[in-house]
């Protein structure tokens, strides 16, 4: 039987972090979502965080204290910083979610880590199984791998066209694209996305002058980033964010222990903030800057995130090309003080001209 399951009677499992495989909450007979921040202004969740809590954490708390997740049934939080495992003891206490996990992601990336998630996965599932009152065979696993491979063989093959001078995609829908199916139910995620390679969509930009842009860092739920660069005159060619090609990259290998695969693939993915081999992380920019052919690098994270604000002086200072204009811009998530980054960006995109031409 097809557990893959959509329709408007889905039952969504929510998730915060990258390195939580889909093909789980697939094969349980749920349909994987991001959870994204549902509200524009935080009220309740300043009553139970610092001042100085990030952003992205806080919206998503006061999303659950207003009750705008009451179409998911649960959330599997990651030991990805301090805040996320402050947000599980916050939300497990004061939120009415039926179903909440804590998967615990190793740092190392060695043959010990990856068995070490693979058990920490097996346990999920079976959390996962017992919520649901099912058990999945190898098989629907299985099925589940071969949808998700082949939405990131799509995807990845978005990213890479954007190569391409001009580049066939603006990054405001290229953001948009990735982040729908990322929340989309998966049968549509994969029309859509099917629907998208037919298409072959172009970008306004067919001159093919104007400056490429790389945007990196973590988070971006909105496009709005995207838009402001692309208003002024640049092209976001490619971005190495939670949501760019490092989330969609390789393929989990289809095995008689699928676990074992998962476990393999989104351990060993490229790196993120989060993971350490700051080294590696500087190399995997410097290649995207080659290999996209990037005149300036936008380095965006959310206030009072330690990643980022650590590594955004060392990613600016580890670029090849010292010339390469670097520009690092905080947010508040919800991008509330767009007037003021709007006027940053204007100026980089102008200097990046000025330097071009």
């Amino acid at each position: 039987m097809n557990k893959i399951q959509g329709g408007s009677r889905a039952r969504k499992i929510g998730w915060l972090c990258s390195y939580v495989p889909e093909e789980l909450i697939l094969a349980a007979g749920f349909q994987p979502t991001r959870i994204v921040g549902r509200v524009e202004y935080v009220k309740q969740a300043e009553s139970y965080m610092f001042p100085n809590f990030c952003p992205y954490l806080k919206n998503v708390l006061d999303s659950g204290l207003t009750d705008e997740y009451q179409d998911i049934e649960g959330i599997i939080f990651t030991n990805s910083c301090d805040g996320t495992r402050r947000l599980y003891d916050l939300w497990r206490n004061n939120v009415k979610t039926p179903f909440i996990h804590m998967l615990e992601v190793p740092k190392n990336r060695d043959e010990s880590a990856v068995q070490y998630f693979s058990g920490q996965l097996k346990v999920l599932n079976h959390t996962l199984q017992e919520f649901s009152r099912s058990r999945e065979s190898g098989d629907v696993l299985n099925e589940s791998v071969s949808l998700m491979n082949e939405h990131r063989r799509l995807m990845t093959g978005f990213f890479n066209k954007q190569k391409a001078v001009p580049a066939p995609f603006t990054g405001t829908d290229l953001a948009t694209l990735s982040l729908d199916a990322m929340t989309l139910l998966k049968e549509e995620t994969s029309a859509k996305l099917r629907a998208v390679s037919a298409l072959q969509r172009s970008s306004d930009n067919t001159s093919g002058i104007s400056p490429r842009v790389l945007v990196t860092g973590n988070i971006v739920d909105k496009p709005l980033l995207f838009k402001m660069i692309e208003d002024s005159g640049a092209t976001v060619v490619t971005f190495d964010t939670c949501g760019g090609p490092r989330h969609w990259e390789g393929q989990v290998e289809l095995s008689a222990n699928p676990i074992d695969s998962l476990a393999r693939r989104y351990l060993l993915k490229q790196l993120c903030p989060r993971m350490p081999g700051l080294d590696q992380r500087i190399e995997q920019i410097n290649r995207l800057i080659q290999d996209y052919a990037i005149d300036g690098v936008i380095y965006t994270t959310v206030k009072c995130c330690d990643y980022g604000l650590f590594e955004a002086p060392v990613v600016q200072k580890g670029l090849k090309n010292p010339k390469i204009p670097f520009l690092m811009i905080e947010n508040d998530y919800v991008w509330g003080d767009e007037g003021r980054v709007k006027v940053r960006i204007e100026a980089f995109v102008e200097m990046m001209k000025d330097d071009l031409y």
